[in-house]
């Protein structure tokens, strides 16, 4: 299940696949779990990416 940290300082967040990787990424780089809250979300079947503009056909004026 997806995991979403919250700083506790700063409210800064940060979404993980899994809460083993929240865990580790507050363990090494945030400080320790003690300055996160962990929160399950539901996963999302979205693309990081909904949309991605077409390239601009060639000879197209740029604004």
């Amino acid at each position: 299940m997806a995991c979403k940290i919250t700083h506790r300082l700063n409210d800064q967040q940060i979404r993980f696949a899994n809460r083993d990787a929240a865990e580790r990424y507050a363990e090494i780089m945030g400080g320790g779990v003690e300055n996160w809250e962990f929160a399950t979300v539901p996963a999302t079947s979205a693309p990081a990416w909904p949309h991605v503009p077409k390239p601009a056909a060639p000879g197209a004026a740029r604004r």
